[in-house]
């Protein structure tokens, strides 16, 4: 991100030049910002422009509290920042040194996907150190120079008394060291003009001193952010997180998870799914019960064969005739 903002304040104006890179994780909540700045102060107590170089890191939390648009950008959000901007001026006559912790809070909203308006407050707690030399007005104590003539030369010998020159330059350098609370609130506006390239718009009102006192500032600007990379496929709708995606990507993407140990290749998948399958016998199929056959009936016995009725008495037949009388009959 390229910007550029102008400062109109009681002790003079203010005109910063930044470039950020902006670093997200991949649930897109959290993201990292860095920048280098450039600032010249063009201070109305002094004669010469201050010139400095501060260096940024912040971390940012955005929350979304409602759904989000297809390019992922939260619909509302709440927002949390915390970081540090050390900045160094020098001048001539002055050398100023800042190191402040920033808290800040915002509300990003977004009516529309092609708009993102958030309004901000932040609390700047630093330690400064301030240092002003004046030329004008380191002088010499006349009673600390000793001035001897010498009469061989024709010079003149010079001494200071010792602590002399210390007090000189105590006089002319003056430290202000201190710790201080400014606050500042703002509004920005994002303007999208496609997934890659965003216009920002910037407005503030802060003040320099503690709290809300102090020198008060008010400040405009204007930035361009370029998104040189995809945009975190975890903020994106279902269907859209995998089109940019090979597979080794996404190989790599899920092996990241911390339950990646506990899967199983598909052939492994295979090989465990036999081992625990129980082994299952066949189930017989049952014999059907054979109902009794019925009584065979009794055999009809066979018949009895006919009484065979007995052959009729032969008739007798008469005696033949003797051939002749016996002999005891008819003895000889």
């Amino acid at each position: 991100m390229l910007a550029y903002r102008h400062t109109a304040s009681d002790a003079g104006p203010i005109n910063t030049f930044s470039y950020n890179a902006n670093f997200s994780n991949t649930t897109g909540i959290l993201s990292a910002q860095f920048g280098i700045h450039y600032v010249n102060f063009d201070a109305k107590a002094n004669d010469s422009t201050a010139h400095g170089v501060g260096a940024s890191g912040v971390a940012l939390f955005v929350f979304p509290v409602a759904g989000r648009w297809e390019d992922g950008v939260p619909k509302a959000a709440i927002a949390f920042n915390v970081g540090s901007v050390p900045t160094v001026y020098v001048s001539g006559q002055r050398q100023y040194v800042t190191l402040p912790l920033i808290v800040g809070f915002g509300v990003p909203l977004s009516p529309h996907k092609a708009i993102t308006l958030t309004p901000w407050f932040e609390a700047s707690m630093s330690a400064n150190l301030d240092t002003v030399f004046k030329t004008t007005d380191i002088t010499v104590d006349p009673d600390a120079v000793t001035i001897t003539p010498n009469p061989q030369t024709g010079s003149v010998n010079v001494k200071l008394k010792d602590g002399a020159v210390e007090e000189a330059v105590k006089k002319g350098v003056s430290i202000d060291s201190g710790f201080y609370v400014p606050m500042r609130a703002g509004l920005e506006a994002d303007l999208h003009a496609s997934e890659s390239v965003d216009f920002n718009l910037y407005s503030s009102i802060a003040t320099l001193g503690g709290a809300f006192g102090g020198a008060s500032a008010f400040t405009l600007g204007a930035g361009l952010t370029y998104r040189w990379d995809d945009i975190v496929p975890a903020v994106l709708p279902v269907e859209r997180r995998l089109q940019r995606e090979n597979c080794e990507a996404i190989e790599a993407r899920f092996r990241s998870c911390p339950n990646a140990k506990q899967w199983l290749s598909p052939e492994q998948r295979v090989k465990e799914t036999k081992l625990a399958a129980p082994t299952v016998t066949p189930a017989v199929a049952p014999t059907p019960a054979v109902s009794p056959k019925p009584p065979a009936p009794a055999p009809v016995p066979a018949p009895l064969p006919a009484p065979i009725s007995p052959p009729p008495p032969s008739e007798p037949k008469p005696a033949a005739p003797p051939s002749g009388p016996p002999s005891a009959v008819f003895p000889s």
